[in-house]
């Protein structure tokens, strides 16, 4: 663990410092050119440049996202308290709250409970989630989210033989009523830079629904979605209420 701990002292080091600083420098640069020096360079130069800057920018995200990503795999037990979903949600629709009036979206959010999790990972969770139900609403549609919870029975574990009998789960899902995608997707999407949508339609690093899963397995839970295009998603995750810290 020690040995795994050093390793990713490492890399976060190398990606956050030794890959970022070349992208400083490309956008550094390529500023100046098109600041100082405008009045010298060409439209197709100036569109050029545009691009070298718009393609840094996604590299630099897309360190980022994947720094995320390693540091998601390793938290320990005494990372875990109470954490009340409603109090994550209602945070994070006040972040969202241009990009909910800008879209004109509507989101409709029953009484979530309290959980045993760590907060900064639940966090990301939804944060991603309702991200992705506002970045794939369908054109010309106001958004539709509704997020819902319930709790998980005895016949509902007949397809869920990974989760563990003796604790309680609840099932929360969010639905939207976007643009949607095949089912035969449905695995995919959880695979890390796995896109469905090329980047000049939809913008993203192919990392948050990997982190979703990731972040789900972290507490011992499912996650999994049932779509059909062109007639929304719905996420579905199932998480204990509480953790068996010692399994």
């Amino acid at each position: 663990l020690q040995l795994s701990n050093k390793n990713l002292e490492q890399f976060a080091y190398i990606a956050s410092h030794d890959l970022q600083e070349p992208l400083r420098k490309i956008r550094t640069y390529s500023s100046i050119l098109q600041t100082k020096h405008k009045n010298d360079l060409t439209d197709e130069i100036k569109e050029k440049l545009t691009k070298i800057e718009n393609s840094a920018e996604r590299m630099s995200k897309l360190i980022n996202e994947v720094l995320n990503f390693s540091k998601i795999l390793h938290h320990g037990g005494e990372a875990f308290e109470k954490t009340d979903l409603n109090e994550v949600i209602s945070e994070l629709l006040n972040d969202f709250e241009l990009l909910i009036q800008d879209k004109h979206a509507v989101i409709h959010c029953e009484r979530l409970p309290v959980i045993f999790a760590i907060p900064v990972q639940i966090n990301q969770l939804f944060y991603n989630l309702i991200s992705n139900s506002l970045k794939f609403s369908k054109k010309g549609t106001d958004p539709v989210i509704t997020i819902t919870s319930r709790m998980m029975e005895g016949k509902d574990f007949e397809d869920h033989n990974a989760l563990d009998p003796k604790l309680h789960y609840c099932e929360i899902s969010i639905s939207d009523n976007g643009i949607g995608f095949d089912q035969k997707y449905a695995d995919q999407i959880f695979l890390i830079f796995h896109r469905l949508h090329g980047r000049d339609q939809y913008t993203g690093t192919g990392i948050g629904l990997a982190l979703c899963k990731t972040i789900v397995a972290n507490h011992k839970g499912e996650i999994f979605c049932v779509s059909n295009k062109n007639e929304g998603a719905s996420f579905k995750m199932i998480l204990p209420l509480l953790q068996d810290l010692n399994s």
